[in-house]
């Protein structure tokens, strides 16, 4: 074998490793590293997919927290989630964000979109993604693509994205008297995001349109298209209503995406939240 098959081997190998050992510590920072004030959990898994391309993680800052879930897409859609990821990440550092919270999601992901498509060329990688931020008993989110953000209240899990797949934006145009109701009910049953970062025509992302005030006990649900269409609503609400630590629930949503019979199903990541 020659020195010139090898050395470009060995450096492969190598950047392979650290994309998987980066991974994990975004994975372990994610959980443990936060303000005691908040209990957190999180678990995911392949699905039936061969890689996984969901990458979580979390960061407090002044009191905030700030959740994170992306969810990437195509061949290279692990890296886009990574970079998605790091760049919100790494402006969530000052009390202006936290105090604007609708100037930092609209930053953030304009950063992202152009960190992607300044790595990977575009189609090759792209990213859907998920953040909230909660602060003083308020929760404020954003949402690029399919992921969902709802809060378990009373034994209710409650919707609070919407996500932007075809069915929602056909809904929405249709109130807007855009399109007609023929051409909204031919749309209805479409589930595919027309959204993602790392793509020219990126467009608005989905922002809360005022705070959620949170109660004691109740817990922030942040998940990924494995968990939610694996699983029935119904049964996620009888999963959360059970007596059990958050990352203990986070880890049966986990095994009941893993034992679904569904044949065709997406990587799974759940993110849960509960002030402590």
């Amino acid at each position: 074998m020659t020195t010139e098959f090898i050395l470009p081997t060995i450096f492969f190998v190598c950047i392979i490793i650290l994309h998987v050992l980066r991974r994990r510590e975004i994975t372990r920072r994610g959980v443990s590293l936060v303000n005691p004030a908040y209990e957190l959990g999180a678990a995911s898994t392949f699905g039936t997919r061969a890689t996984q391309q969901d990458y979580f993680g979390v960061k407090e800052f002044d009191g905030a927290l700030l959740m994170l879930l992306a969810d990437g897409h195509g061949q290279h859609g692990d890296i886009a989630a990574k970079l998605t990821i790091d760049t919100f990440r790494n402006l969530f550092v000052n009390k202006a964000v936290v105090n604007k919270p609708q100037y930092f999601f609209q930053r953030a992901a304009n950063a992202a979109n152009k960190k992607i498509l300044n790595v990977l060329e575009e189609r090759q990688g792209e990213s859907s993604v998920a953040a909230v931020m909660i602060n003083n008993a308020q929760l404020f989110y954003t949402l690029v693509g399919n992921i969902r953000v709802a809060v378990f209240r009373n034994g209710d899990l409650i919707p609070v994205s919407e996500g932007q797949t075809l069915d929602v934006l056909a809904w929405h145009r249709y109130e807007q008297g855009r399109i007609s109701k023929r051409e909204t009910l031919a749309l209805l049953n479409k589930h595919r995001c027309y959204n993602f970062l790392g793509q020219d025509s990126f467009e608005e992302i989905e922002l809360f349109s005022k705070p959620i005030e949170l109660r004691k006990d109740d817990l922030v649900v942040v998940m990924s298209e494995g968990v939610f269409n694996t699983l029935r609503w119904k049964e996620l609400e009888e999963i959360l209503e059970q007596n059990k630590s958050v990352q203990a629930l986070a880890d049966f949503i986990k095994n009941c995406v893993d034992k679904s019979a569904m044949v065709d199903k997406a990587n799974a990541t759940v993110l849960l939240c509960r002030q402590a």
